[in-house]
Formats: structure tokens, sequence, C-alpha cells
């Protein structure tokens, strides 16, 4: 800042000294004119002390940076054209790495917003002579023992997910909940937003029906209102009283899920009634966290939990596969990451996608930059002339790529804002919503400016050794031809890398692609195309068990008569739904209890297959003589008939069902065979399957599904099928969805790999486009004067076309050679994300390199057709 009034006092230090002397001189009679040259010889070269006094400034370094910006930033405005581009395809490049970094960090990097989050600790449970991370489900008895029994955390809390409906009956108004203890809160140090929050005090047997509400829940629905503390808000059509509001950015223990609404353990006696869950063993459902006492290691606690655990795993009422269990803790300050667990190999193959384009946009930018550097060799020789050192040249050309890469990260930061929100509602369903904030912090801003350096040092460092290896003589009189062509390999072999990258990334796309495909055009076994599906829940309308089946026989005539429902069914289960049933069967003289006579299972209405379009292929369909009172019976897919009964006529075959070791089950006869479908995943193997009466169900099940096919778009039906069935009881709680959707939620990983990997291939396509046509422009540019000797000597147009090609064709094989290589490497890592071909599927590389092979000819053509139109007198004269 000042810098230039010390210069000015060391040039006025230096004309004192001067002007000292010459006083002395002319004391001595000395004229004043000699005076003053004899002094001046006497100091020495005055501009020499500047130079010296302004080096051994300590903000040398500050100065000539801001002259190499100033520098960089004036010869990039010369060619808005290529700086434009090089901007783009680096923001894209770098917002695109940014984008997945930024998700990794909000699921798995950041820290939870609570006091000392590194204190945090998870609990889990090894199983005897397991290792690894562990399960992290605990009973709540078991739970109860490690509150009760531990001292090595200062303070320990249990907690679990679930989902509320905050409506009074009709369909489902969802709020994401928390079944939190006591603890929960005062261990994470929570502070209320307003009123209080839960405690120990809270979670007791008999508790009161008490409810914390999420900050962003309490904004949305109450507007912030003060008064929502001390009213009531209604889980499940049941009352809690409000007493507080969870501090601001506190989402929970989830990453990628939030908390509406966070109630007390114990007051699951509210919503189970005499059927609680609290004392049994059998129903595995909380997690367990703490918080570490000042002191203590990771090492310590894991030691302390193993001499623990057999204490607290065995006693009354405890399982005996869990006597020899040991407890472990593990880091909990980011949170628990079921996301991650969940998306964690479509995010690898995402990150190596994504790394691909941002290498494939450096090759590109590396071979322009090497022709813009070839192209201003005089400039660089006459820069070397007057005394300029090769580093000070390749730090000028260093310092514009990284002027380049840092616009370019500016512009990724904003992509990587719109791509990571894109990412998260492609990965959210209407059953699952993932809630991530995704505000950059210090660590995505820290990852952006690295790979902002690092691209800049990837494209920007041979263009500028090469561009500075220069002749200053030969430069001042033109290169010759042969100079120009070992000008031009480098950037050659620079596109022909970027060829073989583009290669691989449209490989991996295509492969992605085509499964994608095969799978939303798989024969599923059923029709999934207009059918509505209303899953009526019973468990509030307070109907004795023994009027259900009335009731749901009434909603079902009353579905069937309304106008534009060809027909309905009912189901415990739906396709591709979130509910499984699983059951051992014995037939023949298999034992019971083997895991490959298990088989899925489902109860449902005589008119199910006829709904879902399920053909039936020998037997007999469900009737109404198929009561409790009469025999049990069954249908069974294909894939049940031929595993339990080889070679046979399955229909009159009997078989047991729900067999435990002593136990011999329930006896079934087979009345019906129906085509295969997929009963629960599009990728699997179709499991033998079984189907049983609704009015045979030797459960009690409180909730079915309606299975509605129509005439008219179902989701039109919605408000006219809630009408029908909130008129057989209004406290019926509903949820709506088609099977169409249902299915398409099933497949959003594959549709997250194939759109993104479309997206990325021809992003390289068009990047690879561009650097074929930036390279050969430059290069029939550099060739000109032999290209207009060669026509005025009588060359045709074909012969100048071949000529240029014979390059492109070089460039092209030997990348395309490369790029098959790399792949049929690479591509074995999607092996387990293909359905339907293999990793080196034949037509997708042979489809990739034809379409790349395609589009590198069209990108040359121009160019190459500019050369044969080159005029001779123009060339020449040029030259």
């Amino acid at each position: 800042m000042r810098r230039k009034r010390a210069a000015s006092d060391f040039n006025a230090e230096v004309e004192a000294h001067i002007q000292l002397e010459a006083d002395r001189l002319r004391g001595q009679g000395m004229p004043e004119a000699e005076a003053q040259a004899a002094a001046r010889r006497a100091f020495g070269n005055v501009v020499k002390a500047q130079e010296r006094f302004f080096e051994s400034g300590r903000w040398l370094w500050w100065e000539r940076l801001r002259q190499d910006l100033r520098y960089a930033l004036r010869m990039l405005a010369k060619t808005p054209g290529f700086s434009a581009i090089a901007i783009l395809t680096l923001g894209l490049g770098i917002g695109a790495n940014t984008a997945i970094f930024s998700l990794i960090d909000a699921v798995l990097l950041r820290s939870l917003p609570v006091p000392h989050p590194e204190e945090l600790m998870q609990v889990f449970r090894l199983a005897p002579n397991r290792a690894g991370k562990g399960n992290p489900v605990f009973a709540n008895p078991l739970w109860e023992r490690v509150r009760d029994q531990q001292d090595i955390f200062r303070d320990v809390f249990a907690w679990k997910g679930t989902i509320f409906d905050l409506a009074q009956g009709g369909e489902v108004q969802r709020a994401d909940g928390l079944w939190v203890s006591g603890g929960f809160f005062p261990t994470l140090q929570i502070q209320p937003a307003a009123g209080r929050l839960l405690t120990a005090a809270d979670d007791r047997p008999g508790c009161p029906a008490l409810a914390v509400l999420g900050y962003s829940f309490w904004q949305d629905r109450f507007a912030g209102d003060p008064g929502a503390v001390g009213g009531s808000i209604s889980l499940d059509q049941h009352a809690f009283q409000v007493i507080g509001v969870s501090a601001k950015g506190f989402s929970g223990l989830y990453a990628g899920g939030k908390f509406d609404v966070a109630v007390p353990l114990c007051a699951t006696a509210v919503f189970d009634g005499n059927e609680s869950r609290l004392p049994k063993w059998s129903l595995w459902w909380l997690d367990i966290g703490g918080r570490l006492k000042p002191g203590f290691t990771l090492e310590q606690v894991n030691a302390r939990l193993a001499a623990l655990s057999p204490a607290i795993v065995r006693g009354t009422g405890a399982p005996v596969w869990l006597a020899n269990s040991r407890l472990k803790a593990l880091p909990g300050a980011s949170g628990i990451s079921t996301l991650w667990t969940q998306f964690e190999t479509p995010m690898y193959v995402l990150i190596a996608i994504v790394g691909l384009v941002l290498l494939i946009a450096c090759s590109n930018i590396a071979s322009l930059m090497l022709a813009r550097a070839t192209a201003r060799n005089r400039e660089l020789a006459v820069r070397q002339a007057m005394g300029a050192s090769r580093w000070r040249l390749i730090r000028q050309l260093l310092t514009e790529c990284l002027v380049l890469s840092s616009a370019g990260a500016l512009l990724g930061i904003l992509v990587a804002r719109w791509g990571s929100a894109l990412l998260v509602r492609c990965i959210s369903t209407a059953q699952s919503h993932i809630f991530l904030d995704l505000t950059p912090d210090l660590r995505v801003l820290g990852f952006t400016g690295a790979l902002a350096v690092l691209t800049a040092m990837l494209f920007g460092l041979l263009p500028s050794w090469r561009g500075t290896r220069v002749s200053v003589s030969a430069a001042m009189k033109g290169s010759s031809d042969f100079e120009q062509r070992a000008r031009f390999r480098p950037a050659k072999w620079i596109v022909a890398s970027q060829v073989a990258l583009s290669l691989v990334l449209l490989v991996a796309a295509g492969l992605l692609l085509r499964s994608f495909t095969r799978l939303t055009t798989l024969d599923l076994g059923f029709d999934r195309n207009n059918v509505l599906l209303a899953d009526v829940d019973m468990k509030t309308s307070n109907i004795p068990a023994g009027q259900l089946p009335v009731a749901y026989q009434q909603i079902e005539e009353g579905l069937r008569a309304l106008p534009g429902v060809l027909s309905v069914s009912r189901s415990w289960n739906t396709p591709i739904g979130p509910n499984t049933l699983l059951e051992y069967i014995t037939a023949g003289t298999r034992p019971s209890w083997a895991g490959e006579n298990s088989a899925h299972d489902n109860f449902v209405s005589p008119s199910y297959f006829e709904t879902l379009h399920m053909g039936l292929l020998a037997g007999r369909a469900f009737t109404e003589r198929d009561s409790k009172t009469g025999p049990n019976v069954a249908i069974v897919n294909e894939t049940f008939a031929r595993q339990f009964f080889p070679g046979l006529d399955p229909v009159g075959q009997t078989f047991r069902t729900g067999g435990y070791q002593n136990q011999p089950g329930r006896l079934v006869q087979i009345v019906g065979v129906v085509k295969d479908s997929k009963y629960e995943s599009l990728r699997e193997e179709i499991p033998p399957t079984s189907f049983f009466p609704l009015s045979q169900t030797w459960y009690d099940e409180t909730r079915e599904v309606f299975e509605l096919r129509t005439t008219i778009p179902p989701s039109t039906l919605t408000r006219t099928v809630q009408d029908t069935i909130t008129g057989v009881n209004k406290a019926i709680s509903l949820d709506f969805h088609t099977l169409s959707k249902q299915v398409d939620d099933a497949l959003v990983q594959d549709r997250l790999l194939a759109l993104l990997s479309s997206f990325f291939g021809g992003l390289a396509l068009l990047l690879a486009t561009i650097g074929m046509y930036g390279t050969l422009s430059y290069f029939v540019t550099q060739r000109q004067a032999e290209f207009g000797v060669r026509i005025a000597l009588g060359a045709r147009p074909r012969a100048i076309l071949r000529l240029v090609f014979a390059d492109v064709f070089m460039v092209l094989a030997g990348g395309v050679a490369a790029g098959v290589c790399l792949a049929l490497v690479t591509t074995r890592v999607l092996q387990r994300m293909l359905f339907g071909l293999g990793p080196r599927d034949s037509a997708t590389m042979i489809g990739a390199a034809a379409m790349l092979a395609f589009v590198a000819v069209m990108a040359s053509y121009f160019p190459a057709r500019r050369a044969t139109k080159v005029d001779p007198l123009v060339a020449l004269r040029y030259e």
C-alpha cells in the first residue's frame, strides 16, 4: 500500500547524496555542471540502485503477480471466444466434481450442528467371532440395560425415525417423526428455540403425550408462531401437547433426513395400547448413542464396553443367541449415514465419471493452449531476447491458466449448487424424501479451490513447457514446415488421449443406458399402467377386529361402483412394494426351515389376478367358497411349481407353510398356477411365490391395499376414492400412489446413473469435438503456406483432404485403440449395476466407437475443407 511513497523517499535520498557530493566538489572550485556530472559518476548507476531497492522489498512477489495477472487478463480478453469456451468447459467439469463432493460432504463429512460433535459415539452390537462395524439396532430391554449399566459415557440416548400422520382421517399427511429417549436432547446439548425440550423426567412409564417440534416444521406449519407451544398436534389421530421447538439448524441424526416431531419412547403406549413394544425382546428398532466422558479415547471405550457386554446382554428374558454378543462404539460426529449405504456404489461410479469429464476438459484445453502458445512463439521469443528467463515465461503462461481455472471454478460453484440440488431430487422418491443442507462450507470451497489449481497445472504445464522452447532466430524468421509438424505432434497425442477417455465414458454411458432400458421394458408379469393403489389403515378407525372383514368388503363394493373403475382387488402387499412376507415351505420329503425352502407370500382377494392382469395358467382362481371354515388353498407361481413339484402337475398338490422345527405348519392345497411376476425387486430372479385368500389369513391385520384398474388417469380418482372409503369410517387413514410410480421409484438408482452418465457422455463427446476441431484448425492455419504451394503445383482438393485426414485418422485410431483397452479394464466395476448384459458388451463398444469416430470426422471436415480453398497467392504473400 505504501510502496510508491517508499520509492519516492528513496529517490529523494539518492538525490540528496548526489547533491551533497556536488556541493563538496563546488567548494573545491569545480564548476556547477562539472560538479553535478562528477557527483553522479561517483554515485554510480541510479537506475540500478532503484532496481536493487525495489527488489529488496518483501512484496516483490505480489508486484510481479499483479503484473502477470494484468497481462493474463489482457491476453485472454484478446481471444474472447477461446476464453469463453475454456471457462465454460472448466465450469462444467469443476462444477460436476464439486456437486458430487458437496453430497459427500453433506452426508459423510459435515459434523452435526451440536456442541462438541467429536465426543459423540454410536453403539453397535457384534455377533460372536465377527469383525466389522456390527449391527446398530437394539430392542428396548437391551437399551435399558445399556443405559443403566454403562459407566463409560457421560450420557446415553436412544432414538428411531418414524412417520406420523397429521390428518384426522382421510389422505395421509406425512410428518417425519423421531422416537427419542429422555436423554436425547440433553446429551446432544440442543437448546430450545421456544418452550422446552424433552428430558429424562418426560420418559417414564405412563408418561403424558408430549411432543417437540422441529424448527423448520414449526416455521412451515405454524409460521413460527410462539403460541404453538402449549397447543396440541394430532399424530396418528392421537393428541400430543407441544412443549417446545428444537434449535434452528438441527434436523436429527440421520444424514439425508429431518425430523418434524419428536416424542418420548414411553409414548409408544399411546399408539400400541395393550400391545406395548417396550418390554418385547422380539422388536429390534432402536439406535443408541452416547457422549464421551472427558479424557477417554475410543480404544478405552471399546475395552470397557467389551468388559461390560456379558452383564448387559445376558439375563432374564434375553434371547439365547444374544448371550455371546459384545458391544462396540464408533464415532458419530457426522450422524448416521443410511443414505450413503444405499447409494454408495452409484456415488463411486459418478465420482469416476465426473473425474473423467474433468480430465477430458483438461486435455481439451491443453490442446487449445498448446496451439495458442505455439502461435505466440514470436512474442515469447521477443520477450526472451529482451532478458526474460524461461521460468519467467512459464510462470506467465501458468498465470493465464490459473486465471482461466479460477473463472471456471467460480462458474463451477454455481453449477454445483444447481447440480447437487438436482441430484437430491433425482434420488428422492414419493416414499423417501431426501433433505440435505447443500450450502457450501469451507471444506467445499477449499475442494473447489484445490481443484482449480490442479486443473490449471494439468492443462497448463505441457503447453507452457513446450511453448517456451523457442529459438529466437527461428521464431523471428518464421518456422519451417518440419518445425510446425514437430510442434503439432504433442497436440495430436493430447487429442488422442481425449478421444480415449471420451470412449471410456461413452461405453459406460451406453452400458448403463441399455441396462436401464432393459429394466424399463422388462416383462414384469403384471400390467402396471392405470392402477391406483389406496393404502388403507384401519388402526385409527376403532372398528372391532371381528368387523374388519365386513368393512373391507363394504369399501371394495363401493369402489367397484365408481365410474371409470374396471376392477377392484385387495391384498396385503403389492408388487415391487415396500412390504414383503416370507414363509418356510415343507413340500414332499424336503425338510422345513431350510433356506432353499422359503417362499414369498401374499394374501389377496379373488379379483387380484384380474386387476393386475396376471394370467392364470392352470387350475382356478379364488372364489367366495374359499372361506375361513373351508380347506386352506393357495395359488402358486411357475417358479414355485418348478422348485417344489418338479415334473408334476402342481394343481391338487399340498404343502405346509409356517412350520418351525417340530411344528408341522398349516396344510395348504394348490388350486391354481399363475404366471411368474416380479415380487420385491426388478433385478431379482423371480422367487417362488404363493398367494393365499384374504378370507383365510392367520394373522390379525389392520392394513390392506386396494388396487383399482381404471379407464381414466388414476390420479383423477383420488378424491372420489377417498370420499368412498371415509364414507365407511371417517377415521380411516389413506395413502395414495400408483403402481406405475411404485415401479418407477424402484428404478431410482438406475435412472440416476443412466441420465447422468448419458449427460456426461454427451458432454465428453462435445469436448472431444471441440478439441478435434480446434487442434485441426490450428494445424491447417500453420500449414497454410504448404497447402498454397501444393495447390499452386496442381494438387487437387481431394489430395489436400487426404493429407489432412491422414493426421485425423492417425489420432482417431490411436485414441480408439487406447479407449477400448481402458474400457475393457474399467467397465468391470459396473458389473453389479448392469442388467441383462455384461460389462464387455461388444455391441455397446462398437456403437460408442462408431459414434465417436463419426463425430470426430464431422468436426474435422470443416477445417479440412478450408484447407482445400487456400489461395496460393494469399498464402505465399502472408508467409
